[in-house]
């Protein structure tokens, strides 16, 4: 019985953890915004080639930092 009940416990946690990450998509319908390892070129094809939060391009480093600091110094 004490297992089952873990069981449970962890089944409940895994499945809060799924909702939670997904809220945006289940909400609004949107996509699920992705970051820069979302540019791997097996998803190449499918994503389009560009980093959806950066812009950034295969053979491009990441310019997340750079959008960072450029919203905190208010540029």
């Amino acid at each position: 019985m004490e297992f089952l009940a873990t069981l449970l416990i962890i089944l409940a946690f895994v499945g809060a953890a799924f909702f939670l990450i997904n809220i945006r998509h289940i909400f609004t319908g949107q996509e699920f915004r992705g970051t820069c390892a979302s540019n791997s070129p097996f998803l190449k094809e499918k994503l389009g080639g560009e980093c959806s939060v950066c812009g950034k391009g295969p053979d491009e480093a990441c310019k997340g930092d750079e959008q960072k600091r450029a919203a905190a110094s208010g540029v």
